[in-house]
Order: structure tokens, then sequence, then C-alpha cells
């Protein structure tokens, strides 16, 4: 499951670069998914990554410097 989220955020993340618009959702309806999705049993759903072109642009969020979360040697 680790490795499944590290591929997610990189999906997201290569989408953001072509300026697509990503959203991991988790809690879904995971058997009524496969079954519309025909997905085999063997497989199991993890998480849907719907990707499209935003409608409107959304403003970036104000980040925290850097040395409020970052420590060097000591915490």
């Amino acid at each position: 499951m680790f490795d499944i989220g590290l591929a997610a955020q990189n999906i997201c993340l290569a989408a953001h670069s072509l300026n697509l618009g990503t959203a991991i959702i988790g809690p879904f309806g995971h058997n009524r998914v496969k079954e519309i999705l025909h997905i085999p049993a063997e497989y199991e759903m993890v998480a849907l990554i719907p990707m499209g072109y935003p409608a409107y642009k959304i403003p970036h969020s104000h980040r925290k410097e850097i040395s409020v979360f970052v420590y060097y040697e000591t915490f």
C-alpha cells in the first residue's frame, strides 16, 4: 500500500506538470466500482485518481518557511 501511495502522488505531480487537475479518492464503493469498470476479482481497488483540466485556477496556499519544520543536527 505504501508503494501505491507513492505512485499515486507521482501520477498527480506528473499530471500537474501538464496543467491537469487530480484528486486521490480512497473512500468509495470498491466493489461497485470494480463492477462498473469490469475489474477482475483478483485485483483490489485501492484508490481512484480522477483527472482533467480544471475549470478555474486554484490560488497557491501560503507556505510555511522551511526553518519552521527543518532542523539541522538537533531537533
